[in-house]
């Protein structure tokens, strides 16, 4: 009889379907287990948002499923259009945007597999434990302006890109760079460079030096002389002018002043104008005609590019 009753009272179809269910959520988790950064990536859209200054509703996340790095970008609206200009590829999640006949064709001409999650399922996608954690860090920094928060988007995402996740044991910078980002914390904290050796120091660049001396040549020139600096011309059709076949040298320019041993101050002949600051690299001597019976160098004059 006992059994007869709680039969029947089991197959009630109205109890079925409106009374909640009160067993343990089925499904057993699945993980994804990528072998290399960005190989799965969860995209999901976050709003809307009250819209900023700047016209932003949403938030657009990226989520890298190794590293767990986390790229974030405010925009206006949740569009496959918008989705698209992000270059978002690899694996979206299931939403009206990321079904469209446009954010299919960018899929594909990516060479990418758009795997969706499966309806009222969310969890699929690493986004979403990171869409709390981005509502909640933003809930702390806008205080009582709700319009501000795309400002804060660049704190929020560094800090999560330096804090150990609890998966890998290690901050996503460490994962997909080899290294941590430097915090303002460190920028005070940092050991000083004064108990460098050195000596080592100073061994290393005589001999970075000595090597790249050996591939060139000292020159140097004192103020008054004449040069000729190495010029860069570029190709212009509209006018018929081929850089190819352009002077290779512009001058000539006087030295006016030394700057170190590799800078020079040149000036204008004509104007005595200043000219600017060359490189030794860049300039020639330039050799007069007849220097002795006249004042003035014989010029050959081209047309300025």
């Amino acid at each position: 009889m006992a059994a007869d009753v709680k039969r029947y009272v089991t197959s009630c179809s109205v109890c079925q379907l409106t009374k909640p269910c009160q067993r343990k959520p089925a499904g057993l988790m699945v993980p994804i287990l990528p072998q290399k950064p960005w190989e799965y990536t969860g995209v999901d859209f976050v709003g809307p948002l009250p819209r900023t200054a700047s016209g932003n509703a949403y938030l657009l996340v990226f989520v890298d499923y190794f590293s767990k790095w986390i790229e974030v970008c405010a925009v206006r609206e949740a569009t496959a259009q918008v989705a698209a200009s992000k270059f978002v590829s690899e694996v979206f999640s299931r939403g009206t945007p990321f079904v469209s006949r446009l954010f299919e064709h960018v899929v594909s001409t990516l060479g990418t597999v758009h795997r969706l999650t499966t309806a009222y399922h969310p969890q699929t996608n690493a986004t979403e434990r990171v869409n709390q954690t981005l509502k909640t860090a933003i809930r702390a920094y806008v205080g009582d302006k709700h319009t501000s928060w795309d400002k804060f988007l660049p704190q929020i995402c560094f800090a999560l890109r330096t804090a150990p996740h609890e998966s890998t044991g290690l901050s996503p910078s460490m994962m997909l760079y080899g290294r941590e980002l430097d915090t303002p914390l460190d920028l005070i904290t940092r050991p000083s460079c004064d108990g460098v050796d050195e000596p080592t120091l100073d061994h290393s660049h005589n001999r970075q030096k000595h090597y790249y001396d050996l591939r060139r040549r000292q020159a140097t020139f004192a103020v008054g002389d004449l040069v000729r600096v190495k010029s860069h011309p570029r190709s212009d059709a509209q006018s018929n002018f081929t850089a190819k076949l352009a002077p290779l040298f512009t001058g000539p320019l006087r030295v006016s002043q030394k700057l170190g041993e590799v800078n020079y101050r040149l000036s204008n002949l004509d104007t005595g104008t200043d000219a600017g600051v060359f490189h030794v690299v860049n300039l020639q001597p330039f050799h007069t005609w007849d220097s002795s019976s006249s004042n003035r160098p014989f010029i050959l004059k081209f047309p300025a590019r």
